[in-house]
C-alpha cells in the first residue's frame, strides 16, 4: 500500500523519476559503434610518417628508402582493408574507414610535393586559375595543355576559394581536391550501398576501387579529373534514386531532378571524359532497363518496374527510368562539345585515342611489335616488382566471369547490376592496350571508370561469400582476403608509375615531376617579373611548364610550314630550316638546359611525343647540340644559372638576310 500513497505537497520524488526516465530516454539512443577506428586512424598516421621518412631518404638517395614508401603504403590499405571485409564493423565505422582510406591515400601525393605542384597536369590547372583570378575570364588560352581553357569547373572553385580566403592557388586546390577526394569515398559507399543494398559490400567495394591503377596519383591530382569523378559518382547516385520504385511527394521529385541537372551541368564543364564515360554508362543502362521492361511485359508478369513508374509534376508526366538521366547528360556533354570545348577536346583527346587506335592495328597486323612491359626508356622495374604486378591482376580477372554469371544468370539481377558488369568487363581491354606505347595512356585514363563496375562485382561476390563459423578460420579468411586486396594495390601501383616516378629524388632529365629543380624554378621566376607575359618560347617540356605556369610564357609545340619545331634543339648545327623556324614561328626566346645530354628523357621525349627521334633514341642529346645558340646562331643570351641559360632571338629575327648569291 505505500506504494499507492501520494507524496508529500513540495516532495523532490517527481522530479527526480522524471529525470531518470528522460536519462533513460536519451541512453536508449544508439551511439555510434567505432569499433576499430581509433587504432585504424594511428596505423594509417604511422604509414604516412613512414612515407614522409622514405620520400626523405630518397631524395638524399639513402638506403631504405622504398622499403619504407612500400611499407608504408601497406600499413595504410592492409589494415583498413581487413576491416572493411569484417563482418562485425558498423556502418558508422565503414563510413569513417574509406573517409580515412581516402584521406590517407590523397596524402601520400601531398607527401611527393609538399611544397609546389609538379609537372605536367597540375601546373596547367595553376596556369589556368591564375588566368581566372587575374583577367576575370573563365576561357583564357593554355598553352600547356590546350583543352583546359574549355573546361573551367575546378578552376572557378579554387580561384573562388583562394579569393574570399587568401590562400594562395596551390593551398586553395590541396583543399578542392581533398575535400573531393573524401566525398568521392563517401559517395562510392553510398552508391554501392544503394545498389548492392549491404554496408558491408559498399566498404569493399570501395577498397577495391582504391586499387584502380590511377588512384593513387593520378586521381589525386590538381587537374579536372579529380573533381569530375566525384560529379559523375554524385550524379549516378542521384539516378539511382530516380529510378527506384519509391513513392515521392511531387516536392521530391521535383528537387532530385534539380539536383541532377546542376549536378550535371557543372560535370560538363569540369572534364570531357567524366562526361563521356557516364553518358555511354547511362545510355546502356536505359537500353537494358527498356529491354527487360519489354521482356516483362511479353511474358505478362506483373512486376514493380522502374523504368515504367510514372511521376507528375504540375501538368507534366515524368518516366521515372534511366531515360531522362541518360538523356540530359548525353544533351548536356553534346551541346557543350558543339558550341563551347568541340576544338580543344578534339586537339586533346584526338591524338591519344588516335595514337592509341594505330599503335593497336599496327600491333595486330605486325606493323610493330608489343612494348615492353614496366620499362620505360631509361629505367624499368626489378623482377620482383613485375611478378606482384603481375600477380595483381588475377583476382580483378577472376572476378569478372564469376560477376557475371551471377548479374545475367541471377533472377534477381536488374539493368543496373548488368550494366555495371558490363563496364567491368572492359577491364581486360585496357590490360590489352598496355601492349602498345600509346594505348598506355589511354588505358590508365579509362581505369578510374572501368573500376567502378569491377568494384560492384568484388562487393556483389565477396559479400557473399560464407565464412567459417570457427573464430579462427574465419580470422585466417579475413585476412588472406586483405592480403589479396592489398597485392592488388600495390600492384596497381607498379602498373601506373615506373620507379623513378614514385618518390621524389634528384634531377632527371624528360621525368615531369623529378625534372622540377631549384635551377628551373629561378628561370621561370626572372621570366615572371623581366619577360613580356605570353612570349612564344621554344624549351623542353619540364622547363616549358615551369615556364608556362610561374614564368607566364608560352611554350610553343608542333611544327611550322612542315618543319617540326623542336628539331632546332636538336642538331650539332643551328641551320637554315632552324632559322626558318625561328622567324616564321615568331619564336621570341629559347631555353637551354645543359642537363639534357646527360641521360635518354624518361618519358621517352625531350619536348613533346610527336618530336622527331621520340621513344626511339639510342643516346642522348650532344653537348654540341645545346651549345650550338651563342656560337652559331647569333642569339642574344639574357639570363644563365647554372645548367639554363635563355636566349634572345631578337638579333635573329630582326637582321636582314643576304640576298642569295651574295659572298
Amino acid at each position: 500500500m505505500a506504494d499507492l500513497v501520494a507524496p508529500p505537497a513540495g516532495s523532490r520524488a517527481p522530479r527526480v523519476a522524471r529525470a531518470r526516465a528522460g536519462h533513460r530516454r536519451r541512453s536508449s539512443v544508439p551511439r555510434p559503434r567505432l569499433g576499430a577506428l581509433p587504432l585504424l586512424l594511428l596505423t594509417a598516421g604511422a604509414g604516412l610518417v613512414m612515407i614522409a621518412l622514405g620520400n626523405n631518404a630518397a631524395r638524399q638517395q639513402q638506403a631504405g628508402a622504398e622499403l619504407l614508401f612500400w611499407a608504408g603504403l601497406a600499413v595504410i590499405y592492409g589494415p583498413i582493408a581487413f576491416r572493411l571485409l569484417s563482418p562485425s564493423a558498423s556502418r558508422t565505422e565503414r563510413i569513417s574507414l574509406v573517409v580515412t582510406m581516402g584521406t590517407a591515400l590523397f596524402l601520400v601525393k601531398v607527401l611527393y610535393n609538399p611544397l609546389q605542384y609538379p609537372p605536367f597536369d597540375e601546373l596547367a590547372t595553376w596556369r589556368q586559375t591564375h588566368g581566372v583570378l587575374t583577367t576575370g575570364h573563365l576561357f583564357s588560352s593554355n598553352p600547356i595543355a590546350a583543352g583546359y581553357p574549355a573546361f573551367p569547373g575546378l578552376e572557378t572553385i579554387t580561384a573562388a576559394l583562394s579569393e574570399l580566403s587568401g590562400l594562395n592557388i596551390f593551398h586553395a586546390g590541396i583543399i578542392v581536391i581533398g575535400v573531393a577526394r573524401a566525398t568521392l569515398m563517401l559517395t562510392l559507399f553510398l552508391l554501392l550501398e544503394k545498389i548492392v543494398g549491404s554496408a558491408r559490400a559498399a566498404g569493399i567495394g570501395v577498397a577495391v576501387y582504391a586499387c584502380n591503377p590511377s588512384f593513387l596519383y593520378f586521381d589525386a591530382q590538381f587537374g579536372h579529373e579529380s573533381l569530375a569523378l566525384l560529379l559523375g559518382g554524385t550524379l549516378l547516385l542521384l539516378a539511382v534514386d530516380w529510378v527506384k520504385p519509391a513513392r515521392l511527394s511531387p516536392r521530391l521529385t521535383t528537387g532530385l531532378l534539380a539536383a541532377m541537372v546542376v549536378v550535371a551541368c557543372a560535370m560538363t564543364i569540369t572534364h570531357h571524359m567524366t562526361s563521356y564515360a557516364l553518358s555511354a554508362f547511362l545510355v546502356c543502362w536505359a537500353i537494358l532497363a527498356a529491354l527487360e521492361s519489354r521482356r516483362w511485359k511479353i511474358r505478362g508478369e506483373k512486376r514493380s518496374v522502374p523504368s515504367g513508374r510514372r511521376f507528375s509534376i504540375g501538368s507534366r508526366r515524368l518516366v521515372r527510368s534511366p531515360t531522362l538521366p541518360a538523356v540530359l547528360v548525353t544533351a548536356l556533354a553534346g551541346g557543350w562539345f558543339v558550341f563551347v570545348g568541340g576544338g580543344q577536346t578534339t586537339q586533346e583527346l584526338g591524338s591519344v585515342f588516335s595514337g592509341a587506335a594505330d599503335s593497336v592495328i599496327r600491333l595486330i597486323f605486325g606493323g610493330s611489335g608489343p612494348k615492353t612491359l614496366f620499362q620505360g626508356s631509361a629505367q624499368s622495374n626489378s623482377k620482383l616488382a613485375q611478378a606482384l604486378a603481375f600477380a595483381s591482376v588475377i583476382p580483378l580477372l577472376a572476378l569478372i566471369p564469376w560477376g557475371l554469371w551471377k548479374t545475367w544468370r541471377a533472377t534477381d539481377a536488374g539493368a543496373l547490376w548488368r550494366s555495371l558488369s558490363l563496364v567491368a568487363l572492359l577491364y581486360p581491354i585496357t590490360l590489352g592496350l598496355r601492349l602498345t606505347l600509346s594505348g598506355t595512356e589511354t588505358s590508365q585514363r579509362a581505369s578510374e571508370f572501368v573500376f567502378v563496375g569491377l568494384a560492384f562485382l568484388a562487393a556483389l561476390l565477396i559479400d557473399g561469400l560464407q565464412l567459417p563459423k570457427r573464430a579462427l578460420a574465419r580470422t585466417a579468411m579475413l585476412v588472406a582476403l586483405a592480403g589479396v586486396a592489398t597485392l592488388t594495390f600495390c600492384g596497381a601501383f607498379i602498373i601506373s608509375a615506373l620507379p623513378d616516378a614514385r618518390q621524389p629524388g634528384p634531377y632527371l632529365v624528360g621525368a615531369d615531376a623529378r625534372s622540377v629543380s631549384p635551377q628551373g624554378m629561378a628561370a621561370a621566376r626572372f621570366a615572371s617579373t623581366h619577360l613580356p607575359t605570353e612570349s612564344r618560347t621554344l624549351v623542353d617540356r619540364s622547363n616549358g611548364t615551369l615556364l608556362g605556369s610561374y614564368g607566364g610564357l608560352d611554350q610553343i609545340l608542333g611544327s611550322i610550314h612542315g618543319i617540326p619545331v623542336a628539331r632546332v634543339l636538336f642538331g650539332r648545327r643551328f641551320e637554315l630550316a632552324d632559322e626558318k623556324v625561328i622567324r616564321n614561328d615568331a619564336i621570341a626566346y629559347v631555353v637551354i638546359d645543359q642537363r639534357l645530354h646527360r641521360e635518354l628523357p624518361n618519358l621517352g621525349f625531350y619536348v613533346e611525343p610527336g618530336e622527331p627521334g621520340a621513344y626511339t633514341r639510342t643516346k642522348p642529346l650532344s653537348r654540341a647540340a645545346l651549345r650550338k645558340f651563342p656560337v652559331d646562331g647569333g642569339f642574344n643570351r639574357i639570363y644563365s644559372n647554372g645548367a639554363i641559360s635563355i636566349y634572345a632571338t631578337t638579333p635573329l629575327r630582326y637582321r636582314r638576310r643576304a640576298p642569295a648569291g651574295t659572298p
